[in-house]
């Protein structure tokens, strides 16, 4: 009896004073001993079982009425081990989730209002569903998303909800690329009801970005919105001085709104994603992350004022195309001032019927600044809806925000007039090269390539151009060959859909891939790299090693006269260098491991075999810390080569 007392009180004093350092220990160390990241949570719960396995194991194995400390502490710890990073290994296959990890939240204040703000904007978003009858399961086959009954319950529940989801559906419309025509039509025809913002709290905003009254930076300013919408709202106003100008302000809390309903949109995509099957196939949490990411990209006045005044700089040339003047000195992040534009929007056909240039020749000016744009410049709009075309009544044609811009860095660009001068020389060789030049990828053999790019020459026939059933050509062969091709290509098709629907707005008989084809052989032909061009380029790029082609090969000759020439062959290079390394250094760690663990055996073997005490102490410390470190390494090569298995999702098959 007395026996039992004294190991349950020294178990029970262990346990109190060792189990937080055993924790907070494991904690830290557990990734870092495994070499996987399993988390502070799994491994708390795998350290706190293998402590108390650890204390169990060695209050059972001694038989001394009074054990040491030097004794039962070691044993103690080498049990804990034992179970605990086995454990944390199970529960890590057990609970890691599908896909890449997320990213931790640096800020703990941050993610808990995250975690708990969207919840009541969610039950609202779910309520409006539901009274649409939308989670019923009759709407998650891929039929029901053709059928106009689902296009107009969703848009009914997108205007219900408000907020930033009726913009997120307005830019939902134009993705005619991954949504059934039935769904973009009748989200096109969303309407946000917003409310003005008050005039005090747009004269607040006005006065903290321009740090000056109202009165002082304008000399008049009209405090009824010239239009609402869910970002900003638009006044007139006249400067100082007479200018006449548009002034756009930002909501007040905008940023706060279109974090909340991100966040619902995003967790929304997930769980659709994941539950139906029809989503899946429209990739929807792509479609959610592009949706955020073009509304964010709305937020920053700033960015807009640029994009404007370079779009303006651009095409200061182009016939009867012009951007409104930014006025820098009163633009701010959350404040835009333009020069005000006399005219109406291209959709009103009683205003380009009135216009002083006929219909098809305006469709035609907006086409070609649009190419200009695209294959000159490498930054144009991005948005050329009606909206944001007006026409004035000498028949220019105004572009308006530039909230939305396509930008294409210089191989983007180089490769998208590789491919306008393919499809005008109709040549798949020159196509091929070019999405080879899009991709950066070094594609070792083009020929199947080309065949399938000479198969699309032959669907598009004569008039290819520019149009977007060429770009979404070319972007689908890419995705059948296993190419990536660059977000800007996919946002450059999205925009040739909007400009199609825009010039058939100004011109219903107007075609736009001919119209583009001739312009690309005809006018436009600067902004393309033409086959001299495309030589003197290569050519150019060449030079470094054509100097030192004749060194190289007479060396190479002379080598091969005096029989000095040998060649030599890496068996494992590259990836499959990476691979045998990889497992020769696995392989290694479990010898290692396996090999100490024999030693350590060995070790514990003879300590307990001892008479003398201190010979006894270190044979068993010894053999314990050699087992224990066994026990890490081969640990370690288990939980990496589990982390390589593949991990069941609840996804459902594409």
């Amino acid at each position: 009896m007395v026996f039992a007392t004294d190991i349950n009180l020294q178990v029970g004093l262990e346990y109190l004073l060792l189990l937080p350092f055993w924790l907070i220990l494991i904690g830290l160390l557990a990734s870092r001993i495994l070499g996987i990241h399993i988390g502070r949570w799994r491994a708390a719960v795998a350290a706190f079982f293998g402590w108390n396995f650890g204390i169990v194991a060695a209050a059972l194995i001694f038989d001394e009425p009074k054990p040491s400390p030097f004794d039962l502490i070691p044993l103690t710890i080498f049990f804990a081990v034992l179970i605990t990073l086995p454990l944390a290994i199970v529960l890590d296959v057990l609970t890691r989730p599908a896909g890449p990890p997320r990213r931790r939240r640096r800020r703990p204040i941050k993610a808990i209002h995250g975690a708990f703000t969207p919840l009541g904007r969610f039950r609202e978003l779910v309520g409006n569903a539901r009274r649409e009858n939308l989670v019923s399961a009759r709407y998650r086959s891929a039929a029901a998303l053709d059928s106009p009954d689902f296009a107009r319950r969703l848009r009914n529940v997108l205007e219900e909800s408000g907020g930033m989801f009726v913009k997120f559906g307005q830019i939902a419309s134009t993705r005619s690329d991954l949504l059934p025509p039935t769904v973009t039509d009748e989200l096109s025809n969303l309407q946000a009801d917003v409310r003005p913002v008050p005039e005090p709290e747009v004269v607040e905003v006005l006065e903290k970005e321009l740090g000056e009254p109202v009165d002082k930076a304008f000399e008049s300013f009209t405090s009824e919105p010239l239009a609402a919408a869910s970002i900003g709202q638009t006044h007139r106003a006249v400067l100082n001085g007479g200018t006449r100008v548009v002034v756009k302000v930002q909501r007040p809390g905008i940023d706060d709104l279109v974090y909340r309903d991100s966040t619902v949109l995003a967790l929304v995509a997930r769980q659709l994603d994941r539950r139906v099957a029809a989503a899946h196939r429209v990739g929807i949490k792509d479609l959610a992350d592009e949706l955020i990411t073009g509304i964010e990209s709305e937020l920053s006045y700033a960015d807009e004022a640029s994009a404007g005044m370079r779009l303006k700089a651009n095409r200061a040339e182009d016939v009867g195309i012009d951007v409104p003047g930014v006025h820098v000195t009163l633009s701010t992040e959350r404040v835009l001032v333009m020069d005000e534009v006399v005219g109406k929007s291209v959709a009103d056909a009683e205003a380009v019927d009135a216009a002083a240039v006929d219909r098809p020749e305006l469709a035609r000016r907006l086409l070609t600044s649009m190419l200009g744009q695209i294959l000159g410049d490498g930054l144009y709009h991005a948005d050329p809806h009606p909206g944001n075309v007006m026409v004035s009544p000498d028949g220019t044609l105004w572009l308006l925000d530039f909230g939305a811009v396509g930008r294409l860095d210089p191989l983007a660009l180089e490769g998208l007039q590789g491919i306008a001068l393919g499809f005008s020389l109709r040549d798949p060789s020159v196509l091929a090269r070019a999405v080879r030049m899009l991709t950066g990828e070094d594609i070792a053999d083009l020929r199947p390539l080309e065949r399938d790019l000479a198969r699309l020459l032959g669907e598009v026939g004569d008039v290819g151009g520019m149009s977007p059933a060429v770009l979404n050509g070319v972007l689908d062969t890419m995705e059948r060959r296993g190419l990536k091709p660059p977000g800007s290509m996919v946002l450059l098709g999205r925009t040739l859909l909007t400009l199609e629907g825009t010039l058939r707005v100004i011109d219903p008989t107007f075609e736009l891939a001919p119209a583009a084809s001739e312009l690309l052989a005809g006018e436009r032909r600067e902004d393309l790299a033409d086959p001299e061009e495309l030589i003197r380029r290569e050519v150019i790029r060449a030079l470094p090693a054509l100097r030192s082609l004749p060194d190289h090969a007479e060396t190479l000759a002379g080598q091969l006269r005096t029989g000095r020439l040998s060649v030599r062959t890496e068996r494992y290079a590259g990836g499959d260098r990476r691979v045998v390394d990889e497992w020769v250094h696995r392989m290694l760690v479990v010898a290692v491991g396996g090999l100490g663990a024999i030693a350590s055996g060995v070790l514990l073997v003879a300590g307990s075999l001892s008479n003398i005490d201190g010979v006894r102490y270190t044979l068993l410390g010894i053999g314990f810390a050699g087992v224990t470190f066994a026990l890490v390494l081969l640990m370690r090569s288990t939980a990496q080569s589990l982390r390589h298995l593949p991990v069941r999702s609840d996804r459902p098959p594409p």
